[in-house]
């Protein structure tokens, strides 16, 4: 007969988890009591009133909670983060309404709320807003307007010119078709870039630009990348990975 039983060694992982988690994050060692000498009710606690409320206020737990939210009131979302504005006008405000305004396909008004927040001197010297007003306006269609917000980001602050950065950057240039920069600049994010997004788009330009054959080799690029890939990668990108199977 085994020593511990399955019950009991789950209850004993669970109690050095806790308690690591206990010291690893400077909680009260008090904790640690509850979790060794009542190893069930003590797990039980810790979960509730330490587990749950540090999830619940990490920015995934807050993204979940927005989702499930907006399941059941679409509008809800946009509504109260529009009367933060009304009500309040700081330059966070104003940036989560213009978040929720690209997410709503309401570029402009995104644009407006960015250029509002930009105006005083806090908005001025914060590049995240910057960056958003940069790629609120790609989305808008303003392509030279987004390659000039781009640019002042990346002067501002090269560590703010991400990735995300790059690739909205080369869209604001094909928009303008600035198409042998746009390609340029595609090249130079590929390598960075996470994800299919990035060699599709670029693919598409090619394709757009009557270059068929290196557009079919970078769609067949981004078919191959996903066999034998985690199911969590082939489910993130499966958007792009069937534009490239329609385009071969």
């Amino acid at each position: 007969m085994p020593f511990f039983s399955l019950g009991g060694l789950l209850i004993l992982l669970l109690q050095f988890a806790f308690a690591a988690h206990v010291i690893r994050t400077g909680r009260s060692l008090l904790w640690l009591l509850p979790i060794i000498l009542l190893p069930v009710l003590g797990c039980v606690a810790y979960a509730i009133f330490a587990l749950v409320p540090d999830m619940m206020g990490s920015a995934g737990a807050r993204r979940f909670a927005d989702d499930v939210v907006n399941m059941a009131d679409p509008g809800r979302a946009y509504r109260e983060k529009k009367r933060d504005v009304e009500m309040v006008g700081s330059v966070q405000s104003k940036k989560a309404l213009a978040e929720e305004c690209i997410k709503r396909g309401r570029f402009q008004d995104a644009v407006d709320l960015y250029e509002s927040a930009m105006a005083g001197p806090i908005g001025a010297e914060d590049t995240s807003i910057l960056n958003g007003m940069a790629r609120a306006k790609m989305l808008a269609g303003d392509g030279a307007g987004a390659q000039a917000a781009f640019e002042k980001l990346k002067a501002a602050d090269p560590a703010a010119f991400s990735a995300d950065a790059e690739l909205d950057y080369a869209r604001a240039l094909a928009l303008q078709g600035k198409n042998d920069e746009a390609l340029r600049q595609f090249e130079a994010v590929l390598p960075r870039f996470p994800g299919e997004e990035a060699r599709c788009r670029y693919a598409l330009l090619l394709q757009k630009l009557g270059q068929s054959d290196r557009a079919r080799s970078v769609f067949r690029e981004i078919v191959a990348s996903v066999k034998g890939a985690p199911s969590y990668y082939r489910r993130r990108q499966s958007e792009w990975v069937n534009i490239a199977r329609k385009n071969l």
